[in-house]
Parts: C-alpha cells; structure tokens; sequence
C-alpha cells in the first residue's frame, strides 16, 4: 500500500487535491465520491494501513442481493482524500467535479483484512449514510478487474431500487453534481465534515432552494387553483419506445388528487368527490410536508401480502378501516408553492416532485419510472402478475383529459362497465347469481356487454346486492333486447364495477370475466368500450402502396454497370441472378460504403453459387483495376492488401461473385487504431431469437455505463452485432483488452446466458459473446453486406426500438432491404459516424 502511483499521476501546482501523506492511523474510514469526469463513476474507497483503497464503480453500488458491478482497482488515495468534493480542472489527471456522495466507516468481517485484500476476496460490512450492511470485493481476471457484490441480508433490496437515483445529493453540501460544479470555485478547502444531526436540514434547505429556482426561471405566479380535471391515459395495443417516453407500473387502487393549502388538506377522486375522512393516514402523511402549497396528482393503494397493489382489498377496505396502512403512490405534481406546474415538461414536474417528496413517510412514495425500453417494462409487469403500464411522454405538459401522450397497456384486458341488472342466485349461492354489463356507445345508448358471475365473495355479495335494491326499475336500461332475459332484475345504470376478462367476442360480449370491485370514483355515463390504439405512425394502406411501388421500381431497375454473366443464378432456392446482386449494391450503395471506404476488405468470393465459396484478401494482378493496393505489415511480410475508393470499386466486387464483404475496423490511414468496436452476439443453435434480442439490449444497457452509444444491426444468420464507434486513439492491443474485460463482465453477471469461449461443447443454450473481432488484422461482415447463404440474406442496420421479437434475423435479403430503406425517412445508423465518443482508457488506471 503506497500512494507513489497517486503523487505520480497529479500535478499539485495545478490540481487542488490533497497531496497526502501515508498514515500510521488504524482507522476504517469508508467514503464513495461520484467524480464526472470524462465517464461519470463513482470511487468507492475503504481505509486500510495508512491510504484509502480505492476502485472506481462505473454503475455505482446496487443493493440487490448478488448483483455483480464492476469495480476496477485504481491506485491508493490519501486519507485526507477522503473529505474531498469540489472541482479538478480539465486537462490534469481525472478532471471534473468531484462529489462526496456517501461517508460513514466499514467493519472487515475477515480476521486479517489487509490478507483478505491481496487474496482477492474483502468482506465487510458499511455504516454510511447511504450504504448499509454486508458487502464483498471479489477479484477476477487480474488485479485490476473486481466485483462489488451485496450481501443477501436485511438491507438487501429489489433490482428496482437504484441509491444512485434516490439518493442523487452530497451527503456534506446537499447539492447535485451540477450544483457543485456551478457553485465550488476549482478549489480544495480541506474539510467539508458535517454532523449528522445537521446534514439533514443543508439537505431540506438545500432542495426546497433549488426547486425554486427551478421554477422562477420558468414561470409566473399563479393563483392556487379549487379543483383540477385529472390527465386521463388512452387505452394502447403495445408499450411506445424510445428515449421520448418514460414507463411507470399501472397501480391497482383509487386515483387521488391531493390539495394543500397551509393547514387545509383535501384528497379528491377523479370525479371530485371528497375522500379525505376516508383516508387519515395519507392525510396525515402529507400534513408533515414542509411545503405549505402544493398539489398532487397519484393513485391510493392497498398492498397485500405480496406488495402488489390489490383493488379487492382497497375497496373492502376503505369504508370500514379509515386508519389502514394506505400508500399514496405520487406521479405527479401540478401546484408548488406559487406556480402552476402543469404547463412545464413531465420529466421536469418529476423532478420537482422526486425533490418535494425526499425522505418522507413511507406512506408518500415517489412512482419511479423507467426511461425507454417500453416493451422490457411491459413485459417484466406481466410476468410478475401486475395490471400493466402507463407510458408517458417525457416533454408533454399536463393535460385535463383524456390524451396519447399518456398511453395505458394492460397484461390483460380490464375496464369498467355499467350494472343494469342482476340475475336471481341458483344452487347454494346467496344474493345474485350474474350482473348485466354495459356501457354507453357513441349515440349515448347502454350497449349490452354480457355478464359477470365469478369474482365475488360472500361480503361482496351481500354488499353488492344492498346496492342493487335500491336501484330497482321496471324496464331493461339496455338500448337492445337481451336473448333469454325474462327473469332478469333490472335496475338504473348507476353502479360501476371493474371487470378483468380475456377478450371481446364477434358478438361484442365479454370472454371469461372476472368481477374486480365496484368503482365508486367513476361516473357511468364515462363508461364507454376501451379501443386499444395502434402505435404504428404510418396508414398501413399508404405504407403498402409506397412499398409495393419502390419494390416494383428496383426490380425493374437495369444497372449501367457492364459484368459478364448477368444472368447467372447465384442463389439457387430463389432463381437471384449476379445481375439481382448488382442492382441491390447500387440501391444500397449510398448506405455501405462508409463501412468500405478506405479499409483493408477480406472478400468471400462465390464465382458459381453461394455454397461454393473462398476467402481472398490480397490484391493480385487479375483484380479489377477499380480495387487499389494497400501494403500492411504482417508477422511474415510485407503484403498487398485490397481496398477500395468509391462506388465502381464496390460494384467491381460484384464482376467478381464476391458476396460476402468483411471490413477491418480500422482505417488505411491509420490502421493501427481502430475505429469501431464490434460485440458479436452468436448464439448456439438452441437460443430463441427472443433471447438473442434480449441480450442485445442487455449489451448496449452496459455500454451506456461507460457513456458509449452503441448500434444494431443483423448479421444475415442467427446473431447480432452490437457495434460501437470510437475515436482512433488506442491500439488493438488495448482495445482487445477492453473488449476481453467487458465479455468477461457479462459473462460474470450472467453466466446462465453468455459464454466467452468459443468451445462449442459448452455453448448448449448460450450465447457466445465474441469479441475476437477486434484484433488487428480480424474482420467481421459489413453492414448492408450481402451473405452466402440461403435466400440471400444481408446485414441489416435497424433502430433499437424496433429490435423486437418480431424483427427476426432473416427479415431483411436483396430484394425486401432497398424498399424498406426508401420507405424509411432516415438512415437508422444516420449518427454512427457523428459520435465522436472515446473509451477513456486511461481515466479508469
């Protein structure tokens, strides 16, 4: 332990940090400092003989018991390192704010730690203001590479809970990264230490001073307003995708606005009725609110014993247990202080409210959302037995009605329908036997629905018919006769009941209905059917017309390009000519030659068929003189290699029967130094493709941990590649090592799924996560590339919302990409070249 590689790499006249000394002190000092440099990661770092040892997490801790991040080791830092937050200047070693986002001590839990440590293997357990419990460091690969693990313990939570979201702020200033980097001069003051009796009020005061300004800068002062129609959310067939959407889970419970106003406290149902006697501890949950003004708009819940929401629950216990343990899930908020919020962005109001609702009671909870990845939320929802989603789009205002930019999507079908009557009970049941659904259509008329007889319990039953007894009337409330209703009891269509069914028949009847509850925050006469609305931007009709047009325009199309034997058939099964191949390199032309221009070409030559096929690499005197010459550097010599410069040289590759074109990844004029990173994702024969894409998405959620943008596309067989554009400024040496240590991460993490070995005995339902494609001289297919295999299929560039299991890997050959790319509006791969991203190698040593 030494602090020779800290004092090394740091400049003092220049930096602000503490120069140190190594201390004699047996003291278990444990501090985690959020650093946004070029990557933003936090340094965690424990005290042991004398410095801090230090790693940086570039995903920050999670307390999910067994989830492994990567913990890369960095030198040792001196102790007074420890109470450091402020500001390195650009341009010296690791310059950028510097938080202090967790402080407090750690306990080894191994007899001997500092050998526990040069094992590869620390135990112990943190008293922070933050972190809590039982944690391990794990070494593997080599000394650098390690995993920092929860312990399964009391404190361990679900994979849903994020510390680094929660809890964003310093624990010495109260401030945001920002905020520290607008307000810190570049300047070490030496100690920032504060008690912990005092954190709490820089925080409070720290928060409510901010959001102010937050406000101030963007609106006027408004009146507080009596009563506010809620933003109602249009029922959709599928989950939207995309950075402009953020997704919440779809509570089971009564949806509530809350009014503040100084002692006053009012909670309103969505038909303003008045529910605040019935619900004491919300009320009494939100009375210990600092803010004196303020209103919310969220759903009250009831959780069983699961912790899912439960709406039976809630309504059997409503009436009886004013004092229940309710819990008021708040997504929103439309009134703060003097400002009208509803005007403002959605992502904005969460923020503020993320801020208002900072440690409170338990019976106030912030309704976290998740950004992006619509379809993955969707279907974790589904699989844990909840009610569905609510997607919302992250710029739109706050909207009194019913509108698209908040959308609902329902793992099962589910929505309220009118009573107009009952049938009399049969067997041993008491009360009623079924209820009569309906709802009102466009003309204002009770459309018949069908009828409901599961569902109910004996309270409910007897609950539900009291009810019923004082509705009673002569005549069916229904628009139609009801076949075999002569026995029915009719009644006023005043009651509202939740139903859960499978689907709607021919007929517009309910299939295996379930009845949920009666809803008396709804009014009847807004009971109409629930349409799911299709997501798909574009008129299908249009759409198909478009295509078939541009379709029937390329295959009709005759290339001014002279090769022999246009019309021989190179692709058996489909009868596609060497002319076919042609005239899709000319539609696509515009699209593949940045990948092409001006790099070494590996070529798989086909001159008959695609099943007899070869490699050709190296330039010699029979290739087509529109291919240039490139002399590289091998272990044996000095050999010509094949490159190209233009639209004739990739059309030339054609007169050659090349089908297949594999690119290095790096440039002539730098070879050396890669610009792209290629992930390949091949899996055994056994992975679904559900799997394949799942992983994809998993790869690229890692990546942005390290600030890198990543793009898709299909290999033309089984597989993806996930491919990332770099700055040509490391070696292929060092990019192997990064790439070697990233599978090896993944692979760690899953290990269920992904394997790192190309060992083909061992790859049975896994999928072997190559990352050999980038070595120097290695090649991998090229996107737009055709490839030798049945029905002619090509690697095709697509957008990540719309990898998909319905976007199969075969989709795409030479005659369905060129329509599709007409049809598109722009390039899906339209940025890669204008990311100008680096690995920053050097920040994480």
């Amino acid at each position: 332990m030494s602090l020779k590689n800290y004092h090394k790499k740091r400049n003092f006249k220049k930096t602000p940090e503490p120069t140190g000394i190594l201390s004699h002190n047996d003291g278990r000092l444990f501090i985690i400092q959020k650093h946004a440099a070029s990557h933003l990661h936090y340094d965690f770092r424990l005290e042991l003989k004398g410095v801090l040892l230090s790693w940086a997490v570039p995903k920050g801790p999670c307390y999910a018991a067994g989830v492994k991040r990567l913990a890369v080791h960095v030198e040792d830092h001196p102790l007074a390192y420890g109470s450091f937050e402020g500001i390195i200047p650009q341009g010296e070693y690791g310059g950028g704010t510097v938080m202090l986002w967790d402080q407090g001590i750690w306990q080894p839990l191994d007899e001997n730690p500092a050998k526990a440590y040069e094992s590869g293997h620390l135990r112990f357990e943190l008293f922070a203001e933050k972190l809590q419990g039982r944690w391990d460091l794990i070494r593997f690969k080599d000394e650098k590479h390690w995993f920092l693990i929860k312990y399964d313990d009391p404190w361990a939570k679900s994979e849903n809970y994020d510390i680094t979201e929660e809890k964003p702020e310093s624990v010495v200033s109260g401030l945001s990264i920002l905020e520290i980097a607008e307000r810190y001069k570049p300047v070490w003051t030496g100690s920032t230490t504060v008690k912990a009796n005092t954190l709490a009020k820089i925080v409070k005061k720290t928060k409510v001073r901010k959001t102010k300004i937050k406000l101030l800068d963007d609106l006027n002062k408004s009146p507080f307003p009596e009563a506010i129609s809620p933003q109602l959310a249009t029922l959709a067939d599928k989950a939207p995708e995309g950075e402009s959407w953020l997704h919440e889970l779809k509570l089971d419970g009564y949806r509530i606005l809350a009014f503040i106003e100084g002692n006053d406290i009012t909670l309103k149902s969505r038909t303003n009725k008045n529910w605040t006697r019935d619900l004491v501890p919300v009320v009494d949950a939100l009375k210990q609110l600092s803010v004196k003004k303020v209103i919310f708009d969220g759903e009250v819940v009831l959780l069983n014993k699961e912790g899912k929401s439960d709406f039976q629950l809630l309504q059997n216990t409503i009436k009886v247990q004013a004092d229940a343990p309710y819990v008021y899930y708040i997504f929103d908020i439309l009134y703060y202080d003097q400002y009208d919020l509803r005007k403002l962005p959605l992502i904005k109001r969460k923020e503020i409210l993320e801020e208002v609702l900072a440690n409170q009671d338990e019976t106030l909870r912030y309704s976290t959302h998740i950004v992006n990845q619509g379809g993955e939320v969707f279907e974790q929802s589904c699989k844990l037995g909840l009610e569905g989603i609510i997607s919302k789009q992250l710029d739109s205002p706050y909207l009194s009605k019913r509108s698209k930019s908040w959308l609902k999507i329902k793992c099962l079908k589910r929505q309220e329908f009118i009573i107009g009557g009952y049938s009399n009970p049969q067997g041993g049941r008491q009360h009623f036997g079924a209820l009569y659904l309906g709802y009102y259509n466009f003309a204002g008329e009770l459309e018949y629905a069908g009828n409901v007889g599961t569902g109910f319990t004996n309270t409910s039953l007897k609950d539900i018919f009291l009810k019923l007894m004082k509705n009673h009337c002569a005549t069916s409330p229904f628009a139609k006769k009801i076949p075999a209703s002569g026995t029915v009891n009719w009644v006023n269509p005043l009651l509202v009941g939740e139903v859960e069914f499978s689907q709607w028949t021919q007929e517009g009847h309910l299939r295996h209905p379930s009845f949920k509850g009666l809803r008396a925050d709804k009014n009847p006469e807004d009971v109409i059917r629930e349409q799911e609305t299709s997501l798909k931007k574009v008129d299908k009709v249009k759409a198909t017309t478009l295509t078939k047009t541009k379709k029937s325009a390329a295959m009709m199309h005759k290339s001014s390009f002279l090769i022999t034997h246009p019309e021989k058939i190179v692709y058996g099964e489909d009868k596609f000519t060497k002319e076919d191949v042609l005239i899709y390199y000319e539609a696509v032309c515009a699209y593949i030659l940045p990948y092409l221009i001006n790099r070494p070409l590996s070529l798989f030559r086909c001159p008959d068929n695609y099943e007899h096929c070869f490699f050709q690499r190296h330039y010699t005197a029979s290739t087509p003189k529109a291919l240039k010459p490139i002399k590289i550097q091998t272990k044996e010599d000095v050999e010509d290699y094949i490159y190209l410069k233009d639209k004739e040289g990739l059309l030339s590759l054609v007169q050659m029967g090349v089908l297949e074109i594999h690119p290095w990844g790096s440039q002539i004029k730098n070879l050396d130094c890669p610009d792209m990173i290629i992930i390949d994702l091949d899996p055994a024969p056994d992975v679904t493709w559900q799997d394949i894409v799942d992983a994809a998405l998993e790869i690229k959620h890692h990546l942005e941990q390290f600030n890198l943008t990543s793009f898709v596309k299909t290999t033309g067989g089984k597989g993806l590649h996930v491919v990332i554009p770099i700055k040509p400024e490391y070696d292929w040496e060092e990019i192997k090592h990064f790439t070697h240590v990233f599978v090896l991460f993944v692979e760690k993490l899953r290990p269920e799924r992904y394997i790192s070995k190309m060992t083909k005995a061992k790859r049975g339902g896994k999928i072997f996560v190559d990352y050999l494609r980038n070595l120097r001289g290695a090649t991998a297919i090229s996107a737009y590339s055709t490839r030798a295999r049945i029905h002619a299929p090509v690697s095709a560039p697509v957008y990540w919302d719309e990898l998909t299991a319905n976007k199969r890997d075969t989709e795409f050959n030479i005659k369905t990409l060129p329509p599709r790319l007409a049809s598109l509006k722009d390039d899906p791969w339209g940025d890669f070249w204008t990311v100008k991203q680096s690995l920053n190698l050097k920040d994480l040593e």
